[in-house]
């Protein structure tokens, strides 16, 4: 008996462990949105498109999928390639979704425009963006004229905080207690 009491032991311990393991090893997931206003695709050589987004609305809708943040648009310059994203054109003749996987993002601050340059992206495999992967339309496809609206939806992977990162800050301001005290530092 004494003996299969410690094998049961055993196989637990080494169940506990795996398990474990597998959930440290998962990174978070957060969802950035960004709204604008008209925009533009221009098709590059090598499969390499630009969106040009207009009238950028100056906040961004920051979500882990339990709290939610408004933070300034400037922390999206932040954001740093390969990201996968959905972009939603939508407009008077309906919606197209796309998704990306952008290599480069510029947002000057003067302008309100916000300038990605994107690859297709045939497959997702994530969680955050799974909703968009059913609507999902290729680029090239996507006739851009008849759209008034384009949303962005960011999937950003957590990684270790540095201190002059202000996306970072405010990822950790998110998951903290008393998100008051942690706006307009980075700002």
């Amino acid at each position: 008996m004494n003996r299969y009491l410690l094998s049961g032991f055993i196989c637990l311990f080494i169940l506990v462990s795996l398990a474990g393991v597998s959930i440290a090893d998962e990174s978070p997931r957060y969802v950035i949105y960004v709204q604008g206003g008209e925009s533009s695709i221009i098709h590059g050589s090598e499969g390499i498109t630009d969106i040009i987004v207009k009238d950028i609305i100056p906040y961004a809708h920051f979500s882990d999928g339990k709290k939610n943040l408004l933070i300034p648009d400037t922390l999206v310059q932040s954001i740093t390639g390969p990201v996968h994203a959905a972009v939603v054109f939508s407009g008077t003749g309906g919606e197209s979704v796309s998704l990306i996987s952008i290599s480069n993002l510029s947002l000057p601050y003067e302008n309100k425009v916000l300038t990605l340059r994107v690859n297709p992206l045939g497959f997702y495999e994530g969680e955050a963006l799974k909703s968009f992967a059913r609507e999902k339309k290729e680029l090239d496809t996507i006739e851009v004229d008849t759209f008034e609206n384009t949303g962005i939806y960011f999937e950003i992977i957590g990684t270790a905080l540095e201190n002059n990162n202000c996306l970072a800050q405010e990822i950790a301001c998110l998951k903290a207690d008393d998100m008051k005290a942690c706006l307009g530092e980075c700002g």
